[in-house]
């Protein structure tokens, strides 16, 4: 009897630490743990097994010009327009999960301003890090005060010469390459 009280103790432990796992680097953002490079970096994700969750912004002509560069760069990418949400950030933050349990490579969110509802920003950002899931957010309008909840900051600038195409910027976040915090990125193909 002792020794069934005691594997059922084991049991009740290792499953009550199970949830405390995750996928997320420590003190790090997932997708940013790469900053001083590796000798031995692996290849990486392919550019054809690539699937980016879009959140979308309060502006969907902006996201078409998003959307329309990751086709280009031949990365596929699900949206989710916020566009003409009641309740947008409730409406991001469950788009966030959501991508978080369909397992996409990366996830991007258009003009988030994490100062508002920054609880359920916090939990739905903690959800895909758990998830090993990167998080880059595009032209935000105020970010987490976390930096390990997302890997990087996009600022579009279609005009500057020295932008990086929008693919190649979120292909060295899913591929844990050394890059910039805050990338200068352009959503024309060059």
């Amino acid at each position: 009897m002792r020794r069934l009280a005691r594997g059922a103790g084991i049991a009740m432990t290792v499953a009550m630490l199970l949830p405390l796992v995750s996928c997320a680097p420590s003190g790090a953002a997932v997708g940013d743990t790469n900053v001083h490079g590796s000798a031995s970096q692996s290849s990486g994700v392919e550019r054809g097994d690539v699937s980016i969750g879009m959140i979308g912004s309060h502006t969907a002509s902006a996201d078409d010009l998003v959307l329309d560069a990751y086709d280009a760069a031949g990365l596929g990418a699900s949206y989710v327009s916020l566009a003409d949400a009641v309740r947008p950030a409730a409406c991001g933050q469950r788009a966030v999960r959501d991508m978080a349990a369909r397992q996409v490579t990366l996830i991007v969110i258009s003009n988030l301003d994490a100062s508002q509802d920054v609880q359920g920003w916090n939990g739905a950002l903690t959800t895909a890090r758990d998830a090993g899931i990167p998080v880059v957010l595009v032209d935000p309008i105020h970010v987490p005060s976390d930096a390990r909840l997302y890997a990087a900051s996009f600022t579009i600038n279609d005009r500057a010469a020295d932008s990086m195409p929008i693919g190649k910027a979120s292909m060295l976040v899913i591929n844990d390459q050394p890059h910039a915090r805050n990338l200068m990125v352009t959503t024309l193909t060059r």
